[in-house]
């Protein structure tokens, strides 16, 4: 049975790619789901399935995995990954630009965000980065605070608002291809938003994380695909010139924290990596057999009403869950397996539904050649969904949710308020 995510998802990459005639965004989704499941495979070929490595819910060789957990599993991602395959970026001829000067305003805020990041966080990197990753990763697991985040608070609220909301800097990374390579703007700018974008991954590195990293690599390629036709020769170039160190610091940084973490794991450090990137699936599975389908939380889909209405959040519930659910609940599991535990499996299959319309509603036809840039903002924050659903939902917290909150204001904006005279849309062919 565990074959056939694998099988079902090769198969599906390939139509993909052969119905385009491309490496589009759908296909790129589809292969990531491929890659996680040929791990769980290995994963379970090679018998590590424990609960003391990487997350993994099932002991034993020959975990359960159900014909109908299958199904629900290939199918409610494909759901979800579907809409994309609308989106074909060979054909499309231009960006617009509806608001500049609204679209300059949030650029500037969110290089205001990464400067004030890089303030609380540089002095603490050298260190921790010298430091015991495990000991990090415990203490951050124990509730201890970090050196940023009681920097932080000594400083003005706007301040503190500014970094508990500065998630909201990987929105650089597409306005840094909107930038760099269809309004062509100057190194200045595009620059400072590629350095800002990686504000969620030094975060990250204050509790010895690889999944800010490993997020910020998933959404940097996913952009990489859509605006493939409008990369220059000068873009190309500038890529190949940094990508090669970033790659080294990247990987060297998730291997000495995999190692610190597992190496003293029965399966050792290549088996945890293994089981990190492979257990969604057999978490799923095990979610669908296991959890008490009496208990509903909505936390985790709507942090910020939850929030403000019921004074609570995912991580406020996490533990009372666990205990109710009798098993750890803050494991892989991919977005789908997000939502059945939080809403059942009905739950999880009209979200996913609604989640496809509001993906088809944003791109709004087959084959579309012009988009303006709120539009893209908004289907990178849609597209992040299925993209990090390798593991989980990603928008789980209201830090997180920033995100789409962000591109839900700009999306609208570009469609409901009136232009201004003097703010004609900006419009760029490719080159």
């Amino acid at each position: 049975m565990y074959f056939i995510p694998l099988l079902y998802f090769a198969g599906l990459t390939y139509f993909f790619w052969q119905k385009n005639k491309t490496f589009d965004v759908a296909t790129y989704m589809s292969l990531l789901y491929t890659i996680t499941s040929l791990c769980s495979v290995l994963m379970i070929m090679g018998g590590y399935l424990n609960t003391q490595g990487g997350g993994v819910l099932v002991d034993g060789y020959e975990p359960d995995l159900g014909v109908i957990p299958t199904f629900l599993y290939c199918a409610l991602i494909t759901v979800t990954i579907l809409p994309f395959s609308f989106i074909r970026p060979e054909k499309l001829e231009s960006i617009s630009n509806v608001h500049r000067y609204l679209l300059y305003a949030f650029t500037f805020f969110i290089l205001l965000q990464g400067a004030i990041m890089f303030y609380l966080v540089g002095g603490s990197i050298s260190d921790l980065l010298h430091g015991d990753f495990k000991f990090l990763k415990d203490a951050h697991y124990a509730g201890a605070i970090s050196p940023a985040d009681a920097k932080m608070l000594t400083m003005p609220i706007p301040v503190q608002l500014m970094f508990m909301s500065s998630f909201m800097t990987l929105l650089g990374i597409p306005l840094f291809f909107y930038y760099s390579c269809v309004e062509k703007r100057s190194l200045w700018l595009t620059v400072s938003l590629l350095a800002i974008s990686i504000s969620p991954i030094l975060k990250g590195i204050l509790m010895a994380d690889r999944t800010e990293i490993i997020h910020y690599a998933l959404m940097f390629l996913f952009s990489l695909v859509f605006f493939q036709k409008f990369i220059t020769r000068k873009v190309r170039n500038f890529f190949l010139l940094i990508s090669l160190p970033v790659l080294a610091v990247g990987i060297t940084y998730v291997v000495a924290v995999s190692t610190s973490r597992f190496e003293n794991e029965e399966e050792g450090a290549g088996g945890s990596m293994l089981e990190y990137a492979g257990q969604s699936y057999v978490n799923f599975c095990y979610f669908y057999d296991n959890h008490n389908r009496e208990l509903y939380y909505a936390e985790r889909e709507f942090p910020i009403i939850s929030y403000f209405v019921f004074k609570n959040q995912y991580a406020d519930t996490k533990e009372e869950r666990t205990a109710k659910e009798g098993f750890f609940i803050g494991v892989f599991a991919s977005h789908i397996g997000s939502w059945m535990l939080d809403l059942g499996v009905m739950g999880a299959v009209l979200i996913s539904i609604l989640f496809a319309l509001l993906c088809c509603l944003v791109i709004g036809r087959y084959n579309r050649t012009t988009f303006d840039v709120a539009d893209v903002l908004m289907l990178f924050a849609l597209g992040d969904v299925p993209t990090f659903g390798i593991f989980y939902y990603r928008y789980y917290s209201i830090a997180t949710a920033f995100v789409y909150v962000a591109a839900i204001v700009l999306y609208v904006c570009s469609r409901f308020i009136i232009v201004w005279k003097k703010d004609e849309p900006q419009e760029t062919e490719c080159a």
